[in-house]
């Protein structure tokens, strides 16, 4: 192990492995400010992917809702639109309201 960390720690080696770090960051392709959430929805995107939600999924996020299960009726309606946390959410909450149900 010792002869491992010699090897290692010689100025060549340590140069060479800081030259690789940089030049990978350099080149990585990434730029700054990328993230790995999609950018937000305009509103009439997210009404267009509500819109398309079924009756039988609706009926299925009624049944959680009823069932004081509001994080799995997000999580049906994000699996069948594709909107993201927040957006989910406020639509569930929106739902909720119209039913009568207020916040949970």
């Amino acid at each position: 192990m010792e002869d491992y960390l010699e090897k290692i720690l010689h100025p060549e080696v340590l140069f060479t492995l800081f030259g690789v770090f940089v030049l990978g960051t350099l080149f990585s392709g990434g730029k700054k400010g990328d993230s790995l959430s999609p950018p937000p929805m305009r509103p009439e995107e997210i009404d267009a992917a509500i819109k398309k939600v079924t009756l039988s999924r609706w009926m299925e996020i009624d049944a959680e809702l009823d069932a004081r299960k509001k994080i799995t009726a997000i999580k049906l309606l994000r699996d069948s639109t594709g909107l993201g946390l927040k957006d989910s959410k406020e639509a569930i909450e929106a739902r909720m309201r119209s039913r009568g149900m207020g916040h949970r």
